[in-house]
């Protein structure tokens, strides 16, 4: 959030002054980053309360509700960059003002690349989806300082439509990991299945243990970071429940 506060800053003073529409569309984009680093935050600290009355289960949808939430945000941001680069091929912009436009925008790229790194590393260990959705906000952010860096290079070579043909691109990449994200988001919501690795890594741990006879009616649905299991199996009849319960 810092970054993004400090990003947000400078790129739309310098645009201002550099008369860079391109650079100040980028500084709101840093500012939509702020939103969904508090969707991230609010979903994880709701996500992290115990089970209580009015949700047995625990709260760990709340983080995939915020994962959708980003998601969302995301296909936005991605229309607008496609919208925006649509106009430009249109109506070409004039050469961007100034060396500083080219500083600020390559600056902006590094530091989102490594903050996208850095959250999605976080991320695959924590098993959450709500963060590595704003990992991909903090690249979509990226992207689009590298539309702005794309053209002002080339407005210095006189190439007007280039930056307006990478916006087009990156705004269509960030529309599709969007509504990847989301669909992963919903299927979560919905109780789908975790997928067959996570099934088949369970079946495997159950075949392997000797004392269980039988098993059948396996379900396994995600919570939030977690996975809940339900499974019936069958173990000698003659075993004391406290044998049951240590196989269990």
């Amino acid at each position: 959030m810092a970054a993004n506060i400090l990003l947000a800053a400078v790129k739309i003073i310098v645009g201002y002054m550099s008369l860079s529409l391109a650079l100040i569309a980028d500084g709101f984009h840093s500012i939509s980053d702020l939103g969904t680093d508090a969707a991230v935050l609010v979903g994880a600290r709701l996500a992290g309360r115990p089970p209580d009355l009015n949700h047995p289960f625990g709260h760990g949808k709340f983080e995939t509700i915020a994962a959708w939430g980003v998601s969302i945000v995301l296909i936005l941001v991605g229309a607008g960059i496609t919208y925006k680069g649509f106009i430009y091929f249109l109506n070409p912009q004039p050469e961007i003002k100034g060396i500083w436009v080219i500083v600020v925008a390559l600056i902006s790229l590094l530091t989102k690349e490594a903050l996208y790194h850095l959250t999605v590393q976080v991320a695959a260990r924590t098993k959450s989806l709500a963060l590595r959705a704003n990992a991909w906000h903090h690249r979509s952010d990226g992207f689009s300082s590298a539309v702005v860096l794309a053209g002002g290079v080339a407005s210095m070579f006189g190439w007007v439509r280039a930056d307006s043909i990478a916006g087009l691109l990156v705004g269509v990449m960030i529309i599709m990991v969007g509504a990847k994200l989301g669909f992963e988001a919903l299927m979560e919501l919905s109780e789908a299945s975790p997928g067959s690795d996570v099934e088949n890594n369970i079946r495997k741990i159950l075949s392997n243990c000797d004392e269980i006879r039988e098993y059948h009616r396996l379900r396994v649905r995600r919570i939030g970071r977690e996975l809940e299991m339900d499974i019936h199996i069958l173990l000698n009849p003659d075993y004391s429940i406290r044998k049951g319960h240590d196989i269990v």
